[in-house]
């Protein structure tokens, strides 16, 4: 099976810590798969990667299922022509929140926005997270898969294939 990360960095942060961990313990299983991690900006790894990286100009015309992981990356996997499955994880809704007059709102007033895009299909790290996204986009999340599980995400790459 051929999966694509697309992350705007394999530098320090949670993202990248869960996503070299589980995919080299997924590969360790699973070896012959064929899973790559295309990133926007270069940045030194934090976990020893056993799979290949590359940058992200490189993944526009690849085949196989995508998976984004921050909105800059998913609106780049929405003009991708090469790849039918395209998904965009959406790790942490922190990053979506504003603060204004005290409470939290999330931004909505960007009407094309990779919400809203339906040939992306949405998977939330968290239950909570996919209900501030139906709440404020109108948009059914249709995954739940805690700290990018492989298990979890090649199962639902496989049930889109079918």
């Amino acid at each position: 099976m051929k999966i694509g990360f697309l992350v705007d960095n394999l530098g320090a942060s949670q993202l990248s810590y869960y996503l070299g961990k589980n995919i080299n313990s997924y590969l360790e299983e699973n070896p012959n798969s064929d899973i790559v991690c295309y990133y926007d900006s270069f940045e030194r790894n934090c976990v020893n990667n056993n799979f290949a990286s590359a940058n992200i100009i490189e993944a526009w015309s690849q085949s196989g299922a995508m998976i984004a992981t921050s909105e800059n990356t998913a609106s780049k996997l929405a003009t991708f022509v090469g790849t039918r499955n395209k998904f965009f994880y959406i790790w942490d809704i922190v990053y979506y929140l504003k603060r204004f007059a005290g409470r939290k709102y999330v931004d909505t007033f960007n009407l094309d926005n990779v919400y809203s895009n339906k040939d992306l299909k949405l998977i939330c790290r968290s239950e909570s997270h996919a209900k501030i996204i139906e709440n404020n986009f109108n948009r059914e999340v249709e995954y739940i898969v805690d700290n990018l599980n492989m298990q979890q995400m090649v199962e639902i790459i496989n049930n889109e294939l079918e």
